[in-house]
């Protein structure tokens, strides 16, 4: 199964395999790599605040901490290292001069972990970014699907219950073959302050499942010859929306793959804005307007939500509508997915989960909040309403039935179909018929979303036919972590 995941933390969480190495040090190697990695490592295993936070101030390029700020990695890496543990290292998988990756086990879970540390060229080569990546552990062997779907079912059961037992996860989970569900269950509670059960109705916080909505959009309005993808952001939106000089070099393409050199829209803003006034598109913009690019556009990749939100503009300039209604109208309904929406947050919406976090919201929240105090209710992290970056709320079956509707090009044309599974890389095929004549669709797709109090995963293999939905209301990577255990089951990789 062929994944692209993304997580509105920042941290992106990629399902991939780890390569087998035959040499398994006890330690980190005395390298310059190695060095980091052991402070990364002490700092886990203190799992403290203050310690992550000398773990970053003494190991991080000054150029990271200006991009994404001290405390609010302090917060995403508490929470990393509040959901792993203390992780005991196995070996390095890989190392260069930027980057080294090393794989290690959680203490508290046994589940394993790669860890890649990408670094800055020269001295003193301080950390630009970390990445997680669950992984299969050193030499795994992939088993074949366990038995028939009936037995998988009853084994994804067992999985559910023990996890939500152990306070791992609490949401819902669906298995569905060739469009089937034959697993569909829930966990946990929606809202505890009332005791109500999660239910398979109940709607979650997709988080960054929210782009390929996004992604669906702005395909359809190419297909109809309203854009192209070698567009310019300037193109469709002038210096009085869109003010910044980088629009006119800025491509749709490069913000769809971010490669557009936009970055974040979290961050000190972010967190210094009262989050009420996060109503619009527009109003994202201060957020990220006026900040240089991270790198020249197409000169690298970065994960981006103020790309995202450049997209959704562009959709409602295009359109003559809000992106909440364009989405509604021609993506959910024709989809089929009538327990989807971008409602506000403030808006009583029936069946919808409350997120329940350990992440500290602020200067303000004690040390226990991040070091394993009990998760409280999500909201103060919350924008008044979702953006195209992501954010939406939607139920388990929607998700299947918005994976069944882009199989079925209901959504989509064939060639444009074609393009969202083939991984966006290149622009679509210009013709029917040159999208006729391709190989047949193969592979398939995954996106993953996640901030403080929610974690979604949706993925489909088209070889087998099989979609996995995990939608959950507690902090990654619960949901991530479920879902690769289903896919185990099914015996994917």
């Amino acid at each position: 199964m062929k994944t692209r995941c993304a997580s509105a933390l920042g941290v992106v969480l990629c399902l991939l395999l780890a390569s087998p190495v035959a040499a398994a040090p006890t330690s980190p190697p005395d390298t310059a790599g190695g060095r980091r990695v052991r402070a990364l490592l002490a700092a886990f295993e203190a799992g403290t605040p203050d310690a992550l936070r000398a773990f970053l101030s003494a190991n991080f390029a000054a150029s990271a901490l200006e991009e994404v700020p001290l405390e609010q990695r302090v917060r995403r890496l508490g929470n990393m290292a509040q959901q792993a543990g203390p992780l005991e290292f196995d070996r390095i998988v890989r190392e260069s001069g930027t980057e080294v990756a090393f794989l290690a086990r959680s203490r508290k879970s046994g589940d394993w972990v790669e860890i890649g540390v990408r670094i800055e060229p020269g001295s003193p080569g301080g950390i630009l970014g970390l990445l997680f990546q669950p992984s299969d552990g050193p030499g795994a062997v992939h088993e074949t699907k366990k038995g028939s779907d009936a037995e998988v079912a009853a084994a994804a059961h067992e999985l559910l219950r023990s996890r939500a037992a152990a306070g791992q996860f609490s949401g819902v989970a669906l298995i569905a073959h060739d469009g089937k569900p034959f697993f569909h269950e829930a966990v946990g509670l929606a809202d505890r302050s009332f005791s109500v059960p999660n239910r398979t109705e109940t709607r979650f916080n997709v988080g960054s499942i929210g782009k390929a909505f996004t992604q669906v959009a702005i395909a359809q309005l190419a297909a109809q010859g309203r854009l192209a993808f070698t567009d310019t952001i300037r193109k469709h939106l002038p210096s009085s929306v869109y003010p910044s000089p980088a629009a006119d070099r800025i491509t749709i393409q490069q913000l769809v793959t971010m490669t557009s050199g936009l970055g974040d829209v979290f961050g000190e803003k972010y967190d210094a804005t009262p989050k009420d006034r996060l109503r619009t598109l527009a109003d994202y913009l201060p957020l990220f307007a006026g900040e240089p690019l991270l790198f020249e556009p197409g000169a690298d990749r970065r994960y981006s939500n103020a790309g995202y939100v450049v997209l959704g503009l562009i959709v409602e300039r295009i359109s003559g509508e809000s992106y909440y209604d364009y989405v509604r109208d021609h993506v959910f309904e024709p989809a089929g997915m009538t327990d989807t929406g971008d409602w506000p947050q403030d808006t009583v919406v029936p069946n919808r989960a409350v997120g329940y976090t350990r992440e500290r919201g602020g200067s303000g929240e004690s040390e226990a909040a991040a070091s394993g105090g009990t998760e409280r209710p999500n909201l103060y992290a919350l924008p008044a309403r979702s953006s195209s970056a992501g954010g939406a709320y939607s139920t388990a079956l929607d998700l299947l039935r918005f994976d069944q509707a882009l199989r079925g090009d209901r959504l989509l044309s064939r060639e444009y179909g074609d393009w969202f599974f083939s991984g966006k890389a290149n622009r679509p095929a210009t013709s029917v018929r040159a999208a006729a004549s391709g190989p047949a669709r193969a592979g398939g797709f995954g996106i993953a979303g996640g901030t403080a109090g929610a974690n979604a995963v949706l993925e489909t293999d088209l070889d087998t036919g099989y979609t996995i939905v995990v939608l959950g209301n507690l902090d990654p990577p619960s949901a991530e972590s479920l879902g690769r255990a289903l896919r185990e089951l099914l015996g994917l990789k």
